[in-house]
């Protein structure tokens, strides 16, 4: 029976062919290359560039993942046995390999602008192709090949596509199929988030042909948190969450909070989903006071469209139900904006309750 499965399983082909020989001529004729992806890394964004990376190794490269800043504690296991760069870390090192560098690919984001200006400088002053590889909304045009699908679940999956459609599935063994299903597994909440292509059931089963442990892979990236990660977001829905109208939901976490529970990054890891699990809250929000602006998160369900509100208020963006952004000031006038995009909403009749 699953052989009959694995016979007639298919997977569409939807990247255009322009854009494939683009890519895979570009790639041919370099052999440095440099892989980025966006500020405080997820899943996604490391599954995606790690996997990328081994696969651009094997085919005898020298590429290089550069991370903006420092990794959520929480994603450490998915670095065993691979090296790259943390630019905020090693910006001498960092800066040599990107000047001396023939290629430039941005993972998961989709404008410079999400790897920090010091990195964004390095990157755009480097005169070598740039290809873009991401699954999120209104990319930038600064590059010049750009694989773009934000109808995907995540960048992982388009990956997949990418060496699928190049011809390079040899390239993948377990190490790569493993980042790629970890990536879409948290991009997606373990699938439990809405994607038009349901064919990521098919891209999924495809890299569990690899021998991947599917068990183990969930419980460290989806079920795994440091004892003061749970403490910190214990506190948070205790003391400092705010139920409006019993539809909306607002979590506030200020330096004095994030001191008290010796905040790490990645700690504040999908708090801002719990809230949507009580019965009739369709948007949660949560900011987190930051060094240099107050971090904001918005994720909703049904009609209801966060990412318009990330655009439009907080300089920042996403997908429909899953959003973020950046507010320049402090977290009472962060809130006050928060209450006032409230009563634009309810004017507007913009909520499915």
């Amino acid at each position: 029976m699953w052989s009959k499965f694995e016979k007639t399983v298919m997977i569409k082909r939807i990247i255009d062919e322009a854009s494939i020989k683009r890519f895979k001529d570009i790639v041919d004729s370099v052999s440095h290359i440099v892989i980025t992806c966006h500020k405080t890394a997820d899943g996604d964004a490391m599954g995606s560039s790690l996997a990328l990376c081994k696969v651009l190794r094997k085919m005898g490269k020298n590429a290089t993942v550069i991370v903006p800043d420092q990794l959520p504690l929480s994603l450490s296991f998915m670095t065993k046995g691979f090296d790259y760069v943390t630019f905020s870390r090693n910006e001498v090192m960092a800066g040599n390999i990107i000047r001396n560098t023939q290629l430039i690919m941005s993972l998961d984001y989709n404008e410079m602008d999400r790897v920090g200006q010091s990195m964004k400088t390095l990157l755009v002053g480097a005169k070598v192709p740039k290809i873009l590889i991401d699954h999120h909304l209104n990319p930038s045009k600064e590059f010049d090949v750009m694989i773009s699908h934000p109808e995907l679940s995540s960048t992982s999956e388009l990956i997949y596509r990418l060496l699928d459609e190049s011809g390079w599935l040899d390239y993948v063994d377990q190490q790569v199929a493993s980042s790629l299903f970890i990536g879409i597994m948290t991009d997606t909440g373990n699938l439990s988030f809405s994607s038009s292509y349901p064919e990521v059931y098919h891209v999924m089963g495809k890299l569990m042909e690899y021998g991947i442990d599917k068990p183990y892979l969930y419980k460290m990236s989806m079920d795994t948190v440091p004892l003061n990660s749970l403490k910190l977001q214990s506190y948070a829905l205790l003391n400092k969450m705010t139920i409006i109208d019993d539809s909306f939901a607002l979590i506030t976490l200020d330096k004095a909070d994030l001191a008290t529970y010796n905040y790490k990054t990645g700690d504040t890891e999908r708090l801002v989903n719990k809230p949507l699990s009580v019965k009739n809250i369709h948007w949660s929000t949560f900011m987190r006071e930051d060094p240099n602006c107050i971090k904001v998160s918005m994720r909703s369900e049904g009609d209801f469209a966060v990412d318009e509100l990330c655009t439009r208020y907080f300089n920042g963006g996403g997908h429909m139900h899953a959003a973020a952004g950046e507010f320049y000031g402090s977290m009472q006038e962060a809130v006050e904006l928060y209450y006032k995009i409230v009563e634009e909403v309810k004017n507007q009749n913009k909520q499915t309750i």
